[in-house]
């Protein structure tokens, strides 16, 4: 069963404390805006805050990886209606971010056989790319299981 576009939020409201895309985790990234770019790729934001730093004034690289693992995450629920966990993550950093302002996030499902799904992930600030993953996420629980059968 497909999360019908104008209830993702509700089905995230299951997560509200998950630290990267829940709302009301106190010390989680909030990743924000999960929407449906087409039948092959997801977006999201992140606006970064001061805890969220390595150095003085860039982008911790734990953080980045993960925001990067958690959009890959949705990537799967979306596009392929099933909650998934990350088996390998490969990440590469291709320049500094910066520790403020907003950054896009963009997953894309590859190839999928069985369990196994093949994910790619961007993290973006204007238009660069500032970090990629790829990784293989084994698929768990349907959507469905977790969702009403009424959505």
């Amino acid at each position: 069963m497909r999360i019908p576009d104008d209830r993702i939020a509700e089905f995230r409201s299951l997560y509200s404390d998950c630290y990267a895309c829940g709302l009301s985790n106190p010390i989680g990234l909030k990743l924000d805006g999960f929407h449906r770019r087409s039948a092959t790729e997801i977006g999201a934001t992140f606006e970064p805050r001061p805890e969220h730093r390595g150095t003085v004034s860039t982008l911790h690289g734990g953080v980045m990886a993960a925001a990067l693992d958690e959009i890959c995450a949705w990537t799967a629920v979306l596009l392929a209606d099933t909650l998934a966990v990350t088996a390998t993550l490969d990440i590469r950093f291709r320049r500094p971010g910066e520790a403020d302002g907003q950054y896009q996030l963009r997953g894309a499902l590859g190839e999928a056989s069985g369990r196994r799904l093949r994910i790619t992930g961007l993290l973006c600030r204007d238009d660069t790319t500032i970090a990629e993953a790829r990784g293989l996420f084994l698929a768990t629980d349907p959507v469905a299981s977790l969702w009403p059968t009424d959505a």
